[in-house]
């Protein structure tokens, strides 16, 4: 190899110089110095395998409790090849003292594999050490790696051996096992359980083997190229928790377990939870006591099977060494407590788990007395087991099959089969077949009538341990293949023979092939075919079993884990075919109802064998029970006639016919009845009676069918008997029958009344007869005529057949005019059940009145009643009418009536009085109903006031809008004294705006009255309101309150602009807004007025309602001195001044220009001067206006006014002259 770098080169020195002091100090051969990755690569098939070599780099980082000792390479001595370990186990001398978690070591040996190469069972690489020296302590190991990549393939895991994994979440997949202390039946915890790293929550917790070979089991040379093969599961790994030395950890399947590293730790490994080892050929994490974990998830559920007394029930169960304190050959005694401990276990399991089975096959049981041990327990746990059976095998550690069986069983015989059997070895040898021979007990599930007979055969095959093994795997395999041969020849001795045989036992085989030999497919009839399974055997099973196990659940059918992976190994197999005899109808197969896999013991912890008072720990297995409907007894039964026909039968008649149930069964039994019932497509037509309930062997019921047709013509139906005979569960009558019409008839088929007065007239009656025209009584269900006729029958409820019966009809209208009708007659004819005849008649018109048409009772003093005020109602109609009811609404009452019926042409009187409940106008109506047609209903309007004893002739005034300090005109309110008596009048005031006059003195007389006259003026802007308030001495109304309000308004003018220029003979404007204050709503006129000579100032609204948002146009003019706009003129001594300043500017300017200019400066000063001279003269030509406005400031008041309020605004105006 070369040096590819310089550490490579010292690490190399480093080694080489280590391997001369080794040679040195030893006198040993020449070992190879080595990193410890140099050793741990290609595994298994390291270069160094059975060579010596000397590592001195390895940092101890953990210590197994058998003394050897994990060392890894210091992280930064790690290699960059993932295929390379850099961690590796060492196996010391004895007595060396090197091994200490820190410690850097100096180790000297060979380099090993755990076991042989195979195709299985990856063997692991270790150091068997001579020498161990510790070179330093305290040493790290800081780098943890993942095994999520490496648990997909078996051996996969070699390349991080004695490295730490920075995995920290597993969930379990099968619990945490232990060491049995047989003696005393107690478990220790040894912290082991199957994981993986991911949930299998869909798997229902588990991994499940399946079909084949497995990916971690040996495939025989002998085996076919297609022997069937399956992965294995190999993201299987065996969580340890002890070998570290840290505490073990107990856990149940679908638990998980969560580990972290303490940050404190200062020697040895500082991340990860623990290290990947393979030295058993299989991956496990050993967890290291630094290492805090924890267990989540809940405790795996329980299934159970449940009691019951209507099915025959087998069960199955491996007790697992089951001995008693008394000692057998190669039995272990256990003491006293343990043997009661296991003896509550097992009686717990039976009667909870398993529901207790009618029988019950057991394995591994020690001997006849055990298991009426056994029986004694179970019936002080509640159920009671009749019957054992035990006959000792030739097992070589006395364990046996038994059985429990119930009184519901009829124990014929129980021997055992084959005991002296043996079978040929694969070396061409002899050995003995059957260390447990099959257990066969021939019985009969008790029953009414004749028992139904079966076999139950007891089994437990020789397990599958080295199956795969070089050596000892052949003779497994013969030893399994000549079992299965024997099981099914047993089988079909029996099925032959016409027997039902049940098989149930452990037969340490799978309802699959295991891909080395088909024990199941053997005993069942299929085997697999000899290109998948390594020994193909044969079998003698020509009418299949059914396996029951195929019948569970896919996610519930296990009884067993194995290194992680659930199965079965526990069956119940029964006959699928059995040929009919007088005593077994069908196969027992046939009557399964439901398979109960128990999971009571193989998912939870096995320190649950210390555990008194739960099944779990009992044993690692958790059996199976199938339930099968109880085998009917195989009865007869016979129904005669078959075939009932009832002939012609009216619609509304019967007819009835007999129909014999007979028990045939020839033996002593009983067939019962359960349900009798008419279907069909007239069903509804038949009806039965009968008196059959269950039928002795020979006797006969009757059942009489009842034929009531509904309908004409053909009508059809089945009588069906139900019963529990297995061979005629159902008997059947076809019915049959005719069913004819019934008719009637109504004569007349119409009548016409003579005319007659509506609301009390009836004519004279008209005769209708009904006839039954048929054969046969028919019933008369109603009579009834339309509104406005009247009826009276002679009919009854029945009409003999060709009978008749009358009806009398008259008409009494309500209402005038032609009036139609119907008589209208129901029967339960079939034919025609409804008949009517037409009605006619014409309604005279009657008429009332009801005077007055409206009355007012006044002014009625709250709480009194007034006089009565009369209605008078009239007939006037030819024929007495009825007044029918009176009433009235509101606060009045009938004080009296005399109406009833009233004569053609007479009045009736109905009195009504007059009741405030309140104050103010009331009202009401008086309505009378009456039998008139034409006005049946009359009313009148009443009305009334109620009042006070004194009171106000308005409650409230309003006096609207009022210009501020001005008054309004004068409201008046009436003071009326309703009583008899005087009332003072205490006092009258008014607040507020308000002022009061009045013509009230200080009483006022009964029934008399004064005025209050109430003015308005309002001090500000807004609602304003008060009070005027009367006190009295009446007693129940001392006060008299009127309210009071107005709206005091006011508006305001404002100019915009305020102020303006122009020159004279312009003009300009301005803006007037009247702005109305506190709801003004009054037209204002609008005036401007100036103090400016020949000016003019106009509104471009003379009047207007106030409104802020509409500004009215002011428009100013002025008048020019001249007739040309703006000329004013100059003075002579304007000009000349003007002519000064001039040639005063001009003589500044020539002073410092020089004298040169100014004869031309002057020159222009006086053209500019005769020029303006001629101006001035000529302004003594122009027109003067007048009158004129002259330059100067004016004042123009702009005045609003409604009448009363006068509001205004001023503008100023600057004139000028041009």
């Amino acid at each position: 190899m070369m040096f590819s770098s310089p550490r490579f080169f010292l690490r190399a020195i480093r080694s080489v110089f280590s391997l001369t002091l080794a040679v040195t100090a030893t006198s040993m051969v020449a070992q190879t110095s080595v990193s410890i990755h140099d050793v741990m690569k290609n595994l298994p098939n390291s270069p160094y395998l059975g060579s010596a070599v000397s590592i001195t780099t390895g940092i101890v980082v953990g210590v197994l409790s058998d003394g050897s000792f994990y060392i890894s390479e210091p992280s930064g001595n790690w290699d960059s090849l993932v295929t390379t370990a850099e961690g590796m186990l060492v196996v010391p001398p004895t007595g060396a003292t090197c091994a200490a978690v820190g410690n850097q070591v100096t180790v000297i040996g060979t380099v090993k594999n755990t076991t042989d190469l195979t195709a299985a069972n990856t063997p692991g690489t270790y150091l068997a050490a001579t020498t161990c020296t510790a070179t330093a302590t305290n040493q790290t190991m800081t780098q943890a790696i993942s095994v999520s990549s490496v648990l997909t393939t078996f051996g996969d895991a070699l390349q991080y051996t004695g490295m730490a994994a920075s995995n920290s979440s597993f969930y379990a997949i099968a619990p945490t096992s232990g060491t049995l202390d047989e003696t005393n039946e107690t478990v220790t915890s040894n912290g082991q359980f199957w994981a993986t790293l991911n949930s299998n929550t869909t798997t229902n917790n588990h991994l499940y083997r399946t079909t084949g070979i497995a990916g971690d089991e040996f495939v025989p040379a002998s085996a076919p190229s297609g022997v069937t093969k399956w992965g294995g599961n190999p993201q299987r790994i065996l969580i340890d928790t002890t070998t570290l030395g840290g505490t073990a950890v107990n856990i149940t399947v679908g638990q998980s377990i969560t580990c972290s590293v303490p940050s404190n730790i200062t020697a040895g490994a500082t991340k990860g939870i623990g290290l990947i080892d393979y030295t058993l050929g299989y991956a496990r994490l050993l967890i290291f006591k630094s290492s805090a974990c924890t267990v989540g998830g809940s405790v795996a559920a329980t299934t159970s099977a449940v009691a019951d007394a209507t099915h025959f029930k087998v069960g199955t169960l491996d007790l697992n060494r089951f001995y008693s304190t008394l000692a057998a050959i190669g039995s272990t005694p256990i003491s006293a407590s343990a043997y009661a401990r296991q003896l509550s276990k097992a009686a717990n399991a039976i009667v909870n788990a398993f529901g207790s089975p009618d029988i019950l096959s057991l394995q591994e049981m020690q001997d006849a007395a055990t298991l009426t041990d056994l029986q004694t327990a179970i019936s002080s746990a509640g159920t009671v087991y009749d019957s054992t059976c035990l006959i000792t095998g030739n097992d070589t550690a006395s364990l046996n099959l038994g059985f429990l069986v119930k009184s519901t069983v009829t124990v014929d015989s129980c021997t055992q089969a084959g005991k002296s059997d043996t079978y040929t070895t694969a070396a061409g040898g002899s050995g003995t077949l059957w260390e447990r021979p099959p257990l066969v007990l021939k019985g009969e599930f008790v029953r009414v009538g004749k028992n139904y007979p079966f076999y139950v055969i007891d089994v437990h095959l020789t397990p599958r341990d080295n199956i795969g093994d070089t050596t000892l795997g052949p003779d497994v395999r013969a030893h399994r293949a000549a079992q299965a041969a024997a099981l099914s020849a047993l089988v079909q001795q029996y099925q032959t023979a016409g027997g039902n045989v049940i098989v149930a036992g452990n037969f340490n085989a799978y309802e699959y092939s295991d891909g080395y030999v088909d024990v199941l497919g053997v005993v069942t009839g299929s085997p697999a075919s000899a290109t998948t399974v390594t020994l193909y055997t044969p079998t003698s099973t020509t009418a299949a079993l059914n396996d029951f196990t195929t019948s569970i659940a896919t996610l519930q059918r296990y009884n067993i884990i194995e290194r992680g992976n659930a199965a079965s190994l526990e069956h119940i197999l029964a006959s699928a075919t059995v040929p009919d005899s007088s005593t077994a109808s069908a196969s027992l197969a046939s009557y399964m109802t439901d398979v109960t896999q128990p999971h009571f013991s193989t998912d939870f912890a096995a320190i649950n064998t210390n555990d008194t008072t739960t099944a779990a720990g009992l044993t690692p297995h958790d059996g199976q029970v199938v339930a099968f409907l109880i085998p009917p007894v195989p009865t007869t039964a016979s129904i005669s006639p078959t075939t009932l026909n009832f002939g012609d039968v009216f619609l509304g008649a019967t007819a009835s016919l007999p129909v014999t149930v007979a028990n045939t069964t020839t033996f002593t039994s009983t067939v019962a009845i359960s349900k009798i019932a008419i279907s069909g497509t007239n069903a509804s037509d038949f009806t039965e009676t009968d008196n059959c309930t269950s039928l002795a062997e020979n006797a006969t019921c009757t059942i009489t069918v009842t034929f009531a047709p509904s309908a004409v013509g053909t009508r059809t139906g089945t009588l069906t008997v139900t019963t529990d005979s297995t061979s005629n569960p159902t008997l059947t009558v076809s019915l049959t029958g005719n069913g004819e019409d019934t008719t009637a008839t109504l004569t007349p088929a119409s009548a016409t009344f003579a005319s007659t007065y509506a609301g009390g007239g009836v004519s004279a009656a008209q005769i209708f007869t009904l006839t039954n025209t048929s054969t046969v009584a028919i019933a008369v269900k109603s009579v009834a005529v339309s509104a406005q006729f009247a009826d009276t029958t002679a009919c009854g409820a029945s009409l003999a057949a060709g009978a008749s019966c009358t009806i009398s009809v008259t008409f009494v209208p309500t209402t005038a005019g032609a009036v139609t009708g119907t008589l209208t007659v129901l029967t339960n004819t079939s034919g025609n059940p409804t008949l009517t005849s037409a009605l006619n008649g014409t309604g005279l018109q009657t008429t009332a009145t009801l005077t007055p048409a409206s009355n007012n009772f006044g002014n009625i003093l709250l709480g009194s009643t007034s006089t009565a005020q009369s209605f008078v109602w009239t007939n006037t109609s030819a024929i007495p009418l009825k007044v029918t009811a009176y009433s009235v609404t509101g606060d009045f009452t009938i004080a009296s009536s005399t109406c009833g019926t009233v004569a053609a042409g007479a009045s009736c009187l109905i009195n009504v009085a007059f009741t405030p409940t309140v104050l103010g106008a009331r009202t009401g109506v008086l309505t009378v109903t009456s039998t008139a047609s034409a006005n049946a209903t009359l009313t009148a309007t009443l009305s009334g006031r109620g009042v006070a004893d004194v009171e106000a002739s308005v409650s409230s005034l309003s006096f609207g809008n009022i210009d501020v300090g001005f008054t309004s005109a004068a409201q008046v309110v009436t003071i009326t004294n309703y009583t008899t008596s005087a009332i003072a009048l205490t006092g009258i005031t008014t607040s507020g705006d308000y002022s009061d006059s009045t013509t009230c003195g200080v009483a006022l007389a009964g029934l008399s009255t004064c005025t209050v006259s109430v003015v308005f003026k309002p001090t500000a802007i807004g609602v304003r309101t008060g009070a005027l308030v009367l006190t009295t001495n009446d007693t129940k109304y001392p006060v008299i309150t009127v309210a009071l309000t107005g709206n005091g308004v006011d508006f305001s003018v404002a100019l915009s602009p305020t102020s303006g220029a122009v020159i004279a003979g312009f003009g300009t404007t301005t803006a007037a807004t009247v702005t109305p204050l506190g709801g003004f709503s009054a037209a204002v006129t609008l005036t401007c007025t100036s103090n400016a000579i020949g000016s003019v100032c106009t509104s471009a609204l003379a009047s207007l309602v106030p409104n802020a948002a509409s500004p009215v146009t002011l428009s100013i003019s002025t008048t020019s001195k001249y007739t040309a706009i703006g000329y004013g003129g100059l003075g002579g001594g304007s000009w000349i001044a003007l002519l000064l300043a001039a040639l005063s500017a001009a003589g500044l300017w020539i002073s410092r220009r020089g004298a040169g200019a100014f004869a031309r400066i002057a020159l222009a000063m006086l053209l500019m001067a005769a020029v303006c001279l001629g101006a001035a003269g000529c302004a003594g030509g122009l027109g003067q206006n007048a009158p004129y406005t002259e330059p100067g400031t004016y004042t123009y008041t702009v005045t609003a006014t409604d009448g009363q309020l006068v509001r205004s605004a001023t503008y100023s105006l600057s004139v000028t002259a041009k």
